[in-house]
């Protein structure tokens, strides 16, 4: 193993991504560690270089990765904003991203990927949220990548958005009507187990191709976890059970008492309706697995940070971020799906718009050719057959400062095909926008993958 890799951390600046950074620099002490970031940061260690990172571009991916990686973490979820309109599910938002990451370390040979995600049930039907926790594990399994994946419930700590909801249900309300999903089944870990896991493993071929579930404690309901963080705090509470599932409703009031974001509590809520609890014969250590909830509460820093809980990262203004997800037809490839979407848009529109094709320019116009609404450019050294790269230059449509670009690319070796306008800033009025071409382009997206499902056999 070398004591001086170069270590790569996709989601660096998030939760679990700051607390790894010490670990690392403990465990190699001549580590130089790449944590990538979506914001502007600095760092007082010189071992550590922040680098300002879209992981929805390839371009800024590649442009942050060095050439040789040996280790690297991917630590990220997407259930934040990344526009300041976001058209598209948290799904294939997800998708996307592990599908950059992916490509771009098959690129640089890196000899080991560690990713952590979430327990999955057995035997059940998943949520949103954890399908798309182990579509990621699927994305970097299809490249051939070598990988250990772990899997974590709910991870206590001092910062964690799940603890911070934990706490504050426990600390606002004195009587809590507990639905159904509160008496299901989980295993969390604490945030230290989680660590030194991710740790211990790094650049060990033991460990390559293995999946690992981890657990800071025996199995309890999340009642009863409440119940004894309650008494943890010090905290008088009553708490009634009530034989209803009421997904919808408990969503909307945890998001409330908590002022979490319903973009982050929606899809965990879902998530609880089957028992998310660590295997046994997958846990990559028992250590700490036979221990009781309090026990774990021993050792965890709990505290209650701010009235509200909000997304570290705030998206620039007036841009918009759009993924649709499309069936791809057997045999296909992105190259074929962009040239249907260009030949089917005028058709499928006649006679308001007119497309005219010279070299790599698309012109959209209305009505007359003169009167260019949108020019695509296709970036002839960036496309290939899975991918298409096209960049929105200029028309009357496209504002200011745009960086606009449409891709299509194909992802789970050529399941689907996924169609994303990233960085888009529209001419129009933000408020005529949002309910105006905003809306048509959701509306034709979904009759385009209508056309692409007719062309599937």
């Amino acid at each position: 193993m070398s004591t001086n890799p170069t270590i790569v951390v996709a989601g660096a600046s998030g939760y679990i991504g700051r607390a790894m950074i010490p670990r690392l620099l403990e465990r190699f002490p001549e580590a130089r560690i790449i944590a990538l970031s979506r914001s502007e940061k600095t760092s007082t260690n010189p071992r550590v270089i922040w680098k300002k990172c879209d992981l929805f571009s390839l371009k800024s991916l590649e442009d942050a990765i060095p050439e040789e990686v040996d280790l690297a973490y991917y630590l990220v979820h997407s259930m934040g904003p990344t526009a300041h309109l976001d058209q598209g599910s948290f799904v294939d938002y997800d998708l996307l991203l592990a599908d950059n990451f992916a490509r771009t370390l098959l690129n640089v040979k890196v000899k080991h990927l560690i990713y952590l995600g979430g327990l999955i049930p057995e035997n059940a039907r998943l949520s949103l949220h954890l399908e798309s926790r182990l579509e990621v594990e699927e994305a970097f399994s299809r490249y051939q990548i070598p990988i250990t994946i772990f899997r974590a419930g709910l991870i206590l700590g001092d910062q964690g958005s799940s603890s911070q909801i934990l706490l504050k249900l426990v600390e606002r309300l004195p009587l809590m009507i507990c639905p159904h999903w509160t008496q299901t089944l989980t295993t969390p870990v604490d945030l230290d187990t989680v660590l030194k896991a991710l740790a211990l493993a790094a650049l060990d071929k033991n460990h390559l191709g293995k999946t690992y579930d981890l657990a800071g404690c025996r199995p309890l309901t999340y009642l009863q976890m409440m119940q004894q963080t309650a008494v943890h705090l010090n905290k008088k509470r009553w708490f009634l059970a009530v034989p209803f599932f009421t997904p919808t409703l408990s969503r909307l009031w945890v998001s409330v008492i908590t002022g979490s974001p319903k973009d982050l509590v929606y899809p965990l809520i879902e998530s609880l309706e089957h028992p998310m609890v660590a295997r046994r014969a997958h846990l990559f250590s028992i250590e700490q697995a036979d221990r009781s909830y309090e026990e774990l509460l021993k050792n965890v820093v709990l505290k209650i940070h701010s009235s509200r809980m909000i997304f570290h990262f705030q998206p620039q203004r007036k841009t918009v971020r759009s993924v649709q997800r499309l069936p791809l037809p057997l045999g296909r490839d992105a190259q074929w799906v962009k040239d249907q979407y260009v030949e089917w848009l005028p058709r499928f529109l006649k006679p308001l718009v007119q497309v005219k094709i010279e070299e790599s320019a698309i012109d959209f116009s209305i009505v007359s050719k003169r009167l260019v609404m949108l020019q695509l450019k296709l970036s002839a050294d960036r496309s290939h057959v899975d991918r298409q790269l096209l960049y929105i230059s200029r028309g009357l449509l496209v504002g200011q400062k745009n960086q606009g670009r449409l891709e299509f690319r194909t992802v789970l070796n050529r399941n689907y095909v996924i169609a994303a306008i990233h960085d888009y800033r529209p001419s129009l009025p933000w408020f005529i926008y949002r309910y105006t071409q905003a809306q048509l382009h959701l509306f034709v997206m979904r009759a385009f993958s209508k056309y692409l499902l007719s062309r599937k056999y």
